[in-house]
């Protein structure tokens, strides 16, 4: 299945995702990094949190690319919480700025943020063993 990259007139102009991001996106196996899952597997869930960060922080561009979305409530009680692309930054490699929607801010800038997506997938792959051990000892008991 071809990924949803936003392939529509709706990115800030010049941005460009990472080579990183787009390998990882176009990649056909399944990268686990659970709780996380990338939205480019889901068109319609992309567009709904592109929106909903529009109408959040109107005039800054943030580009959801991973959701948590956790119904058990083990991960952040169940809130949801997005991992966007700036897009702001023309370079080609945007940093990337985590937000919670159990902590909302007055700006996304005052949420968790990595250099680069490469960074965060990183931290998203030490999150999730965490997550999945948690998990386990919980199922354990």
């Amino acid at each position: 299945m071809k990924p949803f990259l936003y392939d529509l007139p709706i990115l800030p102009e010049g941005f460009q995702f990472s080579v990183d991001y787009l390998d990882v996106a176009a990649a056909d196996e399944g990268l686990d990094i659970e709780p996380w899952r990338l939205l480019s597997k889901d068109m319609a869930l992309s567009l709904s949190y592109y929106g909903s960060m529009l109408l959040k922080f109107p005039g800054v561009a943030l580009i959801p690319f991973a959701i948590i979305q956790d119904e058990t409530g083990l991960y952040n009680d169940g809130w949801v919480v997005l991992a966007c692309f700036d897009g702001e930054d023309r370079a080609g490699d945007p940093a990337v700025k985590v937000y919670d929607f159990s902590r909302p801010k007055s700006s996304p800038w005052d949420n968790l943020g990595y250099p680069n997506f490469t960074v965060w997938l990183e931290a998203a792959k030490e999150e999730s063993v965490r997550y999945k051990s948690e998990r386990e000892d919980l199922a354990q008991s």
